[in-house]
């Protein structure tokens, strides 16, 4: 239904601001006046075009949505219902795609739509976990704390993702200053000193030689480089699009060196924070791996928690079922064991989550401490050889001058 902007009168001294639901101008005057208003002006709302036009386009980010959830929980919390308290984000929110969605979930909600069902009707910007955990609250009668625990746990997730951000940052900035002040000098600066290194008339010294050569190739032929790259990331990305490439690609991962167990670490701790925030919202555990599934992005993992499943509608407990996979950790398997054996196994999988996003944090704080050094002697090294290949025809000048 189209929305209007409107300005009107309560009392002569009065004046009241906002937004209707109408469908005319004519619509929205009448609905104004039934409510006791004195309509100054009106004007439509270009927003209420939901489902067309650019904003289709627009991207919700996760830090919105946790944002959103937080002051959804602060709202509820104030005793606020949860009609006003979507009109009183959507009013206040920056992402106009968002607000055209929480004014349609409105609507929804007006027409006797369920807050979970009107949420599932976005699934592009409200997960599956979203909805399905404000079912149970409304199921339960408790979506005020529903909303709190979620709330909580995207904070931790918006805060766990910034720290691995924020860690290699850092190091990425170096990289890449270092490679586009190399292919500067080697574009640029070479090739207006490559005139006068021959009319020096004298062979030139073996690193000069490789530095000259370098930049010709680089200058000439640049577009080979570029399409390359072009050609590795398209036929990488295609292979990542089949299943076949994924499951190779993220198995690959796991077994690296030095990043693999951090992948794992970074993998298990969001699966055992989601699957914690289920059960303790009373999802059963069967159906919280089903949607624990969905925020797991390595394959060989995903496959083995939908093993997970089967073992459990076949009996088994959890801790059993994740005895009969490689690749969790025993740590892992005997808390969750403990969990099961005491009754506090959302418990058991938060202290899980939140102990591997410390060692995570530590590592990977460890690891950009020990690679910020190398990437400044490696691009040190870079650097001086071509500083170096450009002074020695020089010094082998004065030496034959002598």
């Amino acid at each position: 239904m189209p929305r209007y902007k409107y300005i009107a009168k309560s009392r002569p001294e009065k004046s009241i601001s906002a937004e209707i639901e109408a469908e005319s101008e004519k619509d929205a005057i009448n609905k104004l006046t039934q409510m006791g208003y004195f309509p100054v002006s009106i004007e439509a709302d270009n927003l209420s075009e939901a489902n067309t036009g650019i904003l289709n386009f627009r991207r919700v980010s996760s830090k919105e949505i946790a944002l959103f959830t937080e002051q959804l929980s602060s709202l509820i919390e104030s005793g606020v219902n949860i009609l006003n308290a979507l009109n009183t984000i959507s009013g206040q929110t920056r992402n106009k795609y968002l607000r055209v969605v929480l004014y349609d979930i409105v609507a929804n909600i007006k027409n006797g739509d369920s807050f979970s069902d009107s949420l599932a009707a976005h699934p592009d910007i409200f997960s599956n976990l979203y909805s399905s955990l404000m079912r149970t609250g409304e199921a339960s009668g408790n979506l005020k704390n529903t909303v709190k625990r979620l709330a909580e746990y995207l904070q931790e997730q918006e805060e766990f993702k910034s720290s691995l951000y924020s860690s290699l940052t850092y190091p990425a900035f170096i990289c890449v200053v270092g490679i586009l002040t190399v292919m500067v000098l080697l574009i640029f600066v070479i090739p207006r000193l490559v005139t006068m290194f021959e009319d020096m008339g004298q062979i030139l010294p073996l690193p000069t030689r490789i530095l000259i050569n370098t930049s010709g190739f680089m200058r000439s032929y640049w577009w080979i480089i570029f399409l390359i790259a072009g050609i590795t990331i398209f036929l990488f990305r295609r292979m990542l699009r089949t299943a076949q490439g994924k499951i190779a690609w993220d198995g690959f991962k796991l077994k690296m060196i030095i990043l693999g167990p951090v992948i794992l670490k970074t993998e298990i701790s969001r699966l055992t924070r989601t699957l914690s925030l289920l059960l303790s919202g009373g999802i059963p555990v069967t159906s919280g791996l089903s949607i624990s599934i969905t925020v797991i992005d390595n394959e060989i993992l995903k496959t083995e928690v939908s093993r997970f499943k089967s073992l459990i509608y076949s009996g088994s407990s959890l801790s059993a079922a994740f005895k009969t996979s490689k690749i969790f950790p025993d740590v892992v398997i005997n808390i969750v064991e403990i969990g099961e054996g005491t009754g506090v196994l959302d418990k058991s999988l938060l202290r899980i989550a939140e102990d591997y996003e410390k060692e995570v944090a530590r590592t990977l704080k460890t690891l950009t401490h020990m690679l910020e050094p190398v990437i400044i002697l490696v691009m040190g090294l870079i650097v001086g050889f071509i500083v170096l290949s450009m002074l020695l025809p020089i010094f082998q000048m004065n030496l034959i001058t002598r």
